[in-house]
């Protein structure tokens, strides 16, 4: 037997050269699935987030001459979880409890039919010397039309009259009490004029907080026989946010 057939006969089948470039397109090939399941998984939790955030590190927020401590998960818009000067920051809650965004709460701030166990809060820098109730006897009293109606837990409602700016909406006051009373504003019925302030949030609300803040809160109708303990809570809340 010649030495060429010797050779050819103990030949390896696979040459060393074709098994590395095997198993550097299988390498290749597994990275590239580790990547996309990687992948696959943070834009799945972005979307299942759909822009809340988990996060309770604090956030340091100057508005005006007000400082408040607000963990990331109260605050509602992404592009508002930074510390710093802010003119204004929005926030939302499940009530009651008064919580942010969580894991085991996640149902409640997805809900996409009803707000019933929400409450959203802007802060900015109060505009008027006023809030509603200070507002209430010379301001709302003068553009509300006909008697005071019996409402529920203590409230009383009155129409706002639809030429003033007022579609649809009905002034609730506290009952009987004429120093500094409860005031909120509510849509009745759905108004296409009005689309932030739907039967969703049907009732609005703003107070005074620290030195120059304005609170304006909203929260569905369905929670206005609860309207004590809202107030209490909201102000609870901000107060205990306020760096003092």
């Amino acid at each position: 037997m010649s030495d060429t057939n010797q050779a050819i006969e103990h030949a390896p089948l696979l040459s060393p050269k074709f098994v590395w470039k095997v198993t550097a397109i299988i390498g290749l090939l597994c990275a590239v699935t580790l990547a996309i399941a990687i992948t696959g998984r943070m834009v799945g939790g972005t979307i299942a987030l759909a822009g809340n955030t988990t996060d309770q590190s604090l956030r340091e927020i100057v508005i005006g001459n007000d400082v408040l401590i607000l963990p990331a998960n109260v605050i509602r818009f992404e592009s508002q979880r930074v510390s710093g000067v802010q003119n204004v920051v929005d926030t939302y809650f499940a009530w009651p409890g008064m919580a942010g965004y969580t894991e085991a709460n996640r149902a409640i701030f997805n809900q996409t039919d009803s707000a019933a166990s929400l409450i959203f809060a802007r802060i900015t820098q109060a505009t008027m010397s006023r809030d509603m109730s200070g507002r209430l006897n010379p301001i709302y009293q003068r553009l509300t039309d006909g008697h005071r109606v019996a409402g529920p837990n203590g409230l009383d409602s009155m129409r706002l009259r639809s030429g003033a700016g007022y579609v649809n909406e009905l002034l609730y006051v506290e009952h009987a009490v004429t120093d500094n009373p409860y005031a909120v504003r509510c849509l009745v019925e759905d108004a296409q004029t009005q689309p932030d302030f739907s039967t969703r949030t049907g009732c609005q609300r703003d107070i005074s907080l620290g030195e120059g803040l304005s609170v304006t809160y909203r929260f569905a109708i369905e929670l206005l026989p609860h309207w004590r303990e809202i107030e209490r809570d909201v102000r609870a809340r901000f107060e205990a946010a306020l760096a003092h």
